[in-house]
């Protein structure tokens, strides 16, 4: 957990799903049934025109690309910095991609991934961390 970490606003009208997967400890997107595309982050329809509902996700991805930190940082990341970020693409479909924490284990902190480890294109598996309390975010474990 970071404490005095920014907390994303939770109450939109399209992101509901996505909480509630977390919650569960689960990673969901939304889904269009008429073209399959999938989609992140929440909108409120697909580009073709039809609804989106949530669905899951198996949280296998690979590293798309990565970065590390560097101070200065909003002060509650100052004691982990530096740090890596990643960005993973989800197995799900090209394109879908979030950006989140590097960890070996969920209870790692988010500098404990050295980046002399990361390979572009290396598999990642989700799990869902608490980022602060009450705030599930997925991490990626290498």
């Amino acid at each position: 957990m970071i404490d005095g970490i920014p907390l994303p606003a939770r109450d939109g009208p399209f992101e509901a799903g996505f909480w509630r997967a977390l919650e569960r400890g689960e990673l969901a997107h939304q889904n269009c049934a008429d073209c399959g595309v999938w989609h992140f982050p929440p909108r409120w329809r697909c580009h073709c025109g039809q609804p989106l509902a949530y669905r899951a996700v198996s949280g296998n991805a690979r590293l798309w690309s990565w970065t590390v930190i560097h101070p200065p940082v909003l002060p509650a990341f100052a004691p982990f910095a530096p740090y890596p970020v990643a960005i993973a693409e989800l197995a799900e479909a090209p394109g879908l991609r979030m950006v989140g924490p590097l960890v070996q284990t969920a209870g790692d902190p988010i500098n404990h991934v050295d980046p002399s480890r990361l390979t572009i294109g290396m598999p990642l598996q989700a799990c869902i961390v608490e980022l602060a309390e009450g705030t599930p975010w997925p991490a990626w474990k290498i």
